[in-house]
């Protein structure tokens, strides 16, 4: 990195949940990003929502946030900067924001972001990059009009995206303490609902949302 903003997120949790909780981000950087919006959004697959709208400073910005809200994975952007960071917002984490590139920032200090790059890097990512190569190759095929090859390309594709799909189990069942592991079965719930990953979670999960909300979920499969 040639140019970085540091930013440090400090957060003081409430200790009776029905507040929400404060976040103070300090932000040091060059005098030029002063005044730049930056955005928070969650990230959910093809699906995203502003969370918080901010304007690049020298002073701390506080953000008031849900308890159960956090961690979770969302997604940073300024404006007139190329590239956005997505990571898992929470306590005590720190982001060194790349200038030329948001995406190329980096995250200490949090233990859900080691869990999530080691996912993304390792499993989700060379699977990502064999299916779009297996997806070129049925174009080709398609416009050589060669129907067996368009067939053989996409059987390669779902026998991939299974593999994607048993490897992502593997991973939950091993981080059963982890945000990471939450918020891919929310994400994949249709294809792991009966699993019995969700039954596997430590108790030190139960407070968030994202753990009700399958909780209702189980229920109504377990209803069926």
């Amino acid at each position: 990195m040639t140019r970085i903003l540091k930013i440090t997120f400090a957060f003081l949790l409430f200790l009776n949940p029905a507040f929400a909780q404060n976040v103070r981000i300090k932000i040091d950087g060059p005098a030029v990003m002063k005044g730049r919006k930056a955005i928070i959004l969650t990230r959910e697959k093809e699906f995203a929502a502003v969370v918080h709208s901010i304007k690049l400073s020298g002073d701390s910005i506080n953000l008031q946030m849900d308890p159960d809200l956090l961690p979770d994975l969302y997604q940073l952007q300024v404006s007139g900067m190329k590239g956005s960071l997505t990571f898992f917002f929470e306590s005590g984490m720190r982001i060194l924001l790349d200038t030329n590139d948001v995406s190329r920032s980096l995250i200490s200090g949090s233990a859900s972001n080691s869990e999530w790059q080691y996912f993304h890097k390792s499993i989700r990512q060379p699977s990502e990059l064999k299916v779009n190569d297996f997806l070129k190759k049925e174009a080709k095929a398609r416009k050589s009009n060669l129907p067996d090859s368009v067939n053989y390309w996409r059987n390669l594709q779902e026998i991939e995206k299974e593999d994607l799909n048993l490897k992502t189990l593997l991973f939950i069942q091993e981080h059963p303490r982890s945000y990471v592991s939450l918020y891919l079965l929310k994400t994949n719930w249709y294809v792991f609902r009966h699993q019995e990953a969700f039954e596997k979670l430590d108790s030190s999960l139960f407070h968030h949302r994202t753990y009700r909300y399958l909780k209702e979920k189980k229920k109504a499969v377990s209803r069926k």
